[in-house]
């Protein structure tokens, strides 16, 4: 199940690839800026959001920077890239340890070095009555 997801995802991408960008190695140090697909829906609850993530080494701090009555929100992450020459890389964010089962996970999918496209999935859980997705379009704003 989940290849198929991962392929039906990439393909998804595939009109949209640019030439030859690449998904950050790691995303210590980084802070992304993502817009929230604008698309209300049951399945999207935080359609037009903007959202600023700064991560550290192991932890990442994510806000709303739009609407401030919710976050900030703190967590654990793992990220890989999963396919260097497509520009591909996965991050999974955990709510506590141990790293047995993550709470969300984002898929990017770069369309140049500093922007692109990306599939954030919340798995249901302690925060989440039911699995989620909304679609992402990021931009890397400090390296």
């Amino acid at each position: 199940m989940k290849k198929i997801f991962f392929f039906a995802v990439l393909s998804l991408f595939s009109t949209f690839t640019y030439a030859k960008c690449k998904v950050p190695d790691s995303l210590e140090g980084l802070t992304f800026q993502n817009m929230i697909d604008p698309h209300y829906s049951s399945i999207n609850p935080n359609a037009g959001a903007i959202e600023r993530i700064t991560y550290h080494t192991d932890t990442y701090k994510a806000r709303f920077i739009n609407d401030r009555t919710i976050g900030p929100f703190k967590g654990l992450y793992t990220y890989r890239v999963l396919d260097e020459d497509n520009g591909v890389g996965l991050y999974q964010g955990y709510e506590s340890k141990p790293f047995n089962k993550p709470s969300h996970t984002v898929v990017f999918k770069c369309l140049t070095n500093n922007y692109g496209l990306a599939i954030f999935t919340q798995q249901s859980g302690e925060n989440e009555e039911k699995s989620r997705q909304n679609s992402i379009f990021y931009t890397i704003i400090r390296r």
